[in-house]
């Protein structure tokens, strides 16, 4: 196989403003491969904030990650923001 390409996102504005507050506020999301190597095809993703570790139970494909990864930054800002 060769190495997998995650399917190109892009960001709206509020995308990048939920991301910047997430930054500054010490929440960090990311994606975790779920098998090792350069082919892999799943990931999972992984919340840290307010000093706790969450990762998802379910997996994510090529298409869905970067959306769910921007869905949560927005999530947790909307939460947390008084708009």
């Amino acid at each position: 196989m060769g190495i997998v390409k995650l399917e190109p996102y892009d960001q709206t504005e509020e995308d990048k403003k939920a991301y910047r507050w997430c930054v500054n506020h010490g929440i960090k999301i990311g994606m975790l491969a779920v098998a090792p190597g350069f082919d892999n095809a799943a990931w999972k993703i992984r919340v840290v904030a307010n000093g706790k570790e969450t990762i998802s139970p379910r997996d994510y494909n090529k298409r869905e990650i970067l959306p769910k990864l921007f869905e949560l930054y927005r999530f947790y800002y909307d939460k947390n923001v008084q708009q």
